[in-house]
């Protein structure tokens, strides 16, 4: 039996469910309402403030073929395979086992596939890192920072 961590386990999948965080779930939310997603989104605070929780719903919400009220409708195939963390084109990348030129030579070549199902090519670079090492080809619409 393997063991999941609560945080992990209860994790929230929808912006309604994110606690503490109301003035950047708006935020968010409204620009998916508004169909006016920015190029590259930056989340940074201390440690368990929700910020891979709240990337983690920006890039579903974004991708979402049917959002709700800004909020993924968690039906759709493009929502089940993010959660699942099937989809290619949505790439969570812990930053601090991918930190040398190498790494960063393999996620340039990776965003050379352009998007094959999703609206959006997403990738969440999950703790410290520098900013400046990943340069992020032209076909990617956003790229998720967290820096935690």
């Amino acid at each position: 039996m393997s063991y999941t961590a609560l945080y992990r386990k209860f994790r929230p999948d929808e912006f309604e469910d994110v606690k503490g965080q109301d003035a950047i779930v708006r935020t968010l939310k409204n620009q998916i309402n508004a169909d006016r997603i920015g190029h590259a989104y930056l989340f940074c605070g201390t440690r368990g403030t929700g910020k891979t929780t709240v990337a983690k719903i920006f890039a579903k919400a974004v991708n979402c073929e049917h959002p709700v009220d800004g909020s993924p409708c968690g039906e759709c195939a493009m929502c089940k395979s993010i959660a699942a963390g099937t989809s290619m084109n949505v790439i969570e990348i812990d930053a601090a086992s991918n930190n040398g030129v190498e790494n960063i030579r393999d996620i340039r070549e990776q965003v050379q596939f352009l998007s094959s199902q999703t609206i959006f090519v997403g990738f969440l670079i999950v703790g410290n890192c520098r900013i400046r090492a990943v340069q992020l080809h032209p076909h990617v619409a956003f790229d998720i920072i967290n820096i935690g």
